[in-house]
């Protein structure tokens, strides 16, 4: 056996593991971006249709200040549990859709090969059983057929996986292509192909037949056909439409002059379109790559595996070079490589491990970091509950690692034998023990604010109060009209209720669950309340009073929070001191 066999039979080796770790890839990095564009289409969509009649059933305006409203989308009770009882059905919706999408891709991969052969209208030339018969010695004196029977010896398939052969009556290049799935395999040789066999250029022909066997030997066809049926699903189950949509309500917003209130940014425009092109692209390469490596593993093993003439890629690769422009796009964006790259790599076949490559590492952390992006949208929403999350997280921890352990480039090359993901699991289930044991992302998901940025906030603003609304010179005695009417609609009582709970900040006292439930209802009481008439000082105390106070409940009554933690206790009186601070400003004389 030379030193290059040698080579060859090492790098055969390691061709699963790599074919493996792309095809983790790609549907990793479909079923990331589908679910998240699917989730901001969903979630885009309950937005324009649901939040109108939550707000209405709560009976708060959204016509008032954009402050209010989103202090009313963020903190009103009635508001808030409208929209996670609707996010929830989103949620459902999105799962729905992303499992469509997959049960629509796999039965894509399985009609593709049949939509071929039909939609080319290819003659049959030879069936798998009489390529099974040939093997045996029965071809019927058909040189053709025992020449097909040699090479599919020679390309060492098993009986569960030998082709039949067709004929594409309309391709004039000396080319050839193999499709099919689940053991129904097809080799497809062009007419312009057939010449060569009775010919000087026999090395060609045998050549190109022993590459396309050898995507049957490798199974990669069926990759390839799962590869472009989850390209296409994605590109009409999930791009257009959620293009489609977010066009349709954007322009519907701009033709109608309405601006309409989303929850919490999810309105369609820029950032929707944004998302959906990085994705794409995203999801484009992942494709590339994996279409791209199932080539230079045909050429391997036809030239070491098979015998195929080298002499047939370094003609090609000759050619081509010059008659192909420079200018040609990136190799990442390729499905196929060059004869120039696949020359290289007939010469100098992979015979030690060197993990992932960069592009494959860059692919998995955008993947997971689109991910991450999607659950916390939704935990934000409270349509999952936290927790039942991190445990899935913990779950998912293993196949995380490994699979960043596999794509990750190493600068210490191993052997095909040393290889292994033996390694990479078992470093996946010591996370999981010791997550589950240790619970570190308990708080995960809670908001914790930079106590520094808060603190400069706040004083800042407190700086620029002034003392009593009232007493502004700017306030005409018309504002102060209305201002008494306010009062005198409910105003007063809100104010009322907020001096007796403001002074109280007694959250862990045994009265803490009552404490923080009228503390909770009185700032979605107040957020019902008709906008206040002020728009200068007295305004702004208004919104400084129910701001504060919203966040200083949601703080202290939030599952985890710890009263003796220095941080947390100042953050949540400062909140509380703002916001008696405002009250003063606002309450009656």
């Amino acid at each position: 056996m030379t030193t290059a066999q040698s080579r060859a039979l090492a790098a055969r080796a390691l061709t699963a593991r790599a074919t493996t770790r792309r095809m983790l890839m790609l549907v990793t990095v479909l079923l990331a971006s589908a679910s998240t564009l699917i989730g901001e289409a969903v979630l885009t969509y309950h937005s324009a249709t649901s939040l109108p009649h939550c707000a209405s059933a709560a009976g708060m305006d959204l016509q008032g200040p954009k402050w209010r409203t989103e202090l009313g989308l963020r903190f009103h009770q009635k508001l808030v549990a409208c929209r996670a009882d609707g996010a929830r059905t989103a949620l459902y919706a999105t799962v729905l859709w992303t499992v469509g999408v997959a049960v629509a891709a796999v039965l894509l991969y399985r009609w593709l090969p049949r939509w071929r052969q039909r939609k080319d209208r290819l003659p049959e030339l030879y069936s798998a059983q009489r390529i099974a018969a040939a093997m045996d010695g029965d071809s019927g004196g058909d040189e053709r057929l025992a020449h097909l029977a040699r090479l599919v010896r020679r390309a060492k398939l098993p009986q569960d996986r030998l082709p039949g052969f067709v004929c594409n009556p309309r391709a004039l290049s000396a080319g050839a292509l193999a499709f099919g799935s689940f053991g129904r395999y097809t080799v497809c040789l062009n007419v312009g192909l057939l010449p060569k066999r009775t010919t000087k250029d026999r090395p060609h022909f045998d050549a190109v037949v022993l590459h396309e066997l050898a995507h049957v030997r490798n199974r990669d066809v069926d990759l390839a056909y799962l590869a472009v049926a989850l390209w296409r699903v994605f590109l009409i189950a999930v791009l257009l439409p959620c293009l489609a949509l977010d066009a349709a309500l954007v322009l519907h917003d701009r033709f109608q002059s309405v601006e309409r209130a989303y929850w919490d940014g999810y309105e369609p425009g820029a950032k929707t379109a944004l998302l959906a092109v990085v994705l794409t692209a995203l999801v484009y390469v992942a494709r590339a790559d994996i279409l791209r490596h199932r080539e230079l593993v045909a050429d391997r093993d036809a030239v070491f595996e098979s015998g195929s003439d080298r002499e047939v890629w370094k003609k090609q690769a000759e050619s081509r070079s010059a008659a192909l422009p420079r200018h040609r796009l990136p190799r990442f964006l390729r499905n196929h490589p060059t004869w120039s790259e696949r020359l290289a790599e007939i010469d100098n076949p992979r015979s030690e491990d060197k993990g992932g490559t960069k592009l494959q590492l860059a692919v998995f952390l955008v993947a997971y970091v689109t991910i991450t992006y999607s659950v916390i949208s939704w935990l934000k929403l409270d349509a999952v509950p936290a927790q039942t999350v991190i445990y899935l997280a913990y779950l998912l921890g293993p196949l995380i690692i490994a699979t960043g352990f596999a794509v990750f480039p190493r600068r210490k090359a191993r052997s095909a034998d040393e290889a292994s993901a033996a390694r990479a699991w078992m470093y996946g289930v010591i996370w999981l023990i010791g997550a589950f044991a240790v619970n570190p992302f308990a708080n995960w998901g809670q908001a914790e604010d930079d106590w520094a940025k808060q603190a400069a906030a706040s004083l800042g603003e407190m700086a620029d109060e002034i003392k009593g609304w009232r007493d502004g010179p700017a306030v005409s005695a018309a504002a102060k009209d209305r201002a008494a009417g306010w009062y005198e609609r409910g105003g007063s009582a809100v104010l009322g209720r907020f001096d007796a709970y403001l002074q109280d900040q007694a959250a862990r006292s045994d009265a803490a669950d009552a404490h923080c439930a009228a503390l909770g209802a009185t700032v979605s009481d107040a957020l019902e309340l008709p906008v206040f008439p002020d728009s200068g000082a007295g305004g702004k105390a208004w919104k400084r009073l129910l701001t504060s106070a919203a966040e200083a409940q949601a703080l202290q009554c939030r599952s985890g929070y710890d009263l003796d933690a220095p941080n947390e206790a100042a953050m949540v009186s400062m909140r509380y001191e703002r916001a008696r601070t405002a009250l003063r400003e606002l309450m009656p004389h």
